[in-house]
């Protein structure tokens, strides 16, 4: 669902939160780079900042939300994105994981939160569907049900405020729907990916699971 907001416009989650339809990545953005490039994003008027634990810099985008908020910017002005990253076997840790991005943020809490990629090892492609009866399938799932347990207790914790997933086939989607309480909010993918599948998404779970771009389409 798609709205306005002054500027920009909005998409609206599944959990009624309105998602900046335009965001700034920070991936390799560091240092003194990637603050003055969220700094000067925010001057630009942009509200959504897109993190990953992985990407290493979450102090410097935190260092500029800081000054941000120090002047006139609300915390509930930025929508903040962040990602776990591939450990999926450990509740504490990823728990530890969140709560390790919300200091080095300088926040409270994450507008959304992404299971950064799945381990798709045994999972293969859209094109290439793998066998289900393989004891490493059943171990990429067992790992996604923890994981997602864990990301869905983030929710009651009130860490974040929404979960999703990205870098996630159809296939992983599907196996995911099966036993998620909370739905993924988005679905992030790159533009490769989106227009490889986007068929297949939007017949089988691009209503339940709507997709999140990480990437120009001019930059792919």
């Amino acid at each position: 669902m798609k709205g306005k907001t002054g500027a920009g416009s909005h998409f609206v989650l599944n959990t009624g939160a309105k998602i900046p339809a335009i965001g700034l990545g920070t991936w390799q953005s560091g240092g003194d780079l990637c603050v003055e490039a969220v700094k000067t994003a925010l001057s630009a008027g942009y509200r959504h900042i897109d993190c990953a634990h992985l990407y290493g810099n979450e102090i410097e985008v935190g260092e500029a939300l800081s000054e941000a908020f120090n002047a006139s910017l609300k915390r509930e002005d930025v929508f903040l994105t962040s990602k776990l990253y591939c450990t999926m076997n450990s509740l504490n840790r990823i728990e530890n994981y969140v709560r390790v991005s919300l200091k080095n943020l300088g926040v409270s809490y994450l507008d959304l939160y992404l299971m950064h990629w799945p381990d798709s090892s045994a999972f293969g492609d859209a094109t290439d569907p793998p066998s289900k009866s393989g004891s490493e399938y059943r171990q990429f799932l067992n790992r996604l049900k923890q994981a997602w347990k864990a990301m869905e207790g983030l929710v009651d914790l009130g860490l974040v405020r929404a979960i999703g997933v990205s870098n996630f086939s159809v296939q992983q989607i599907k196996e995911l729907l099966k036993f998620a309480k909370v739905v993924p909010a988005v679905n992030q993918v790159g533009p490769s990916s989106f227009l490889i599948s986007v068929i297949h998404l939007k017949k089988i779970t691009f209503q339940v699971v709507p997709l999140l771009i990480y990437k120009s389409f001019l930059l792919n």
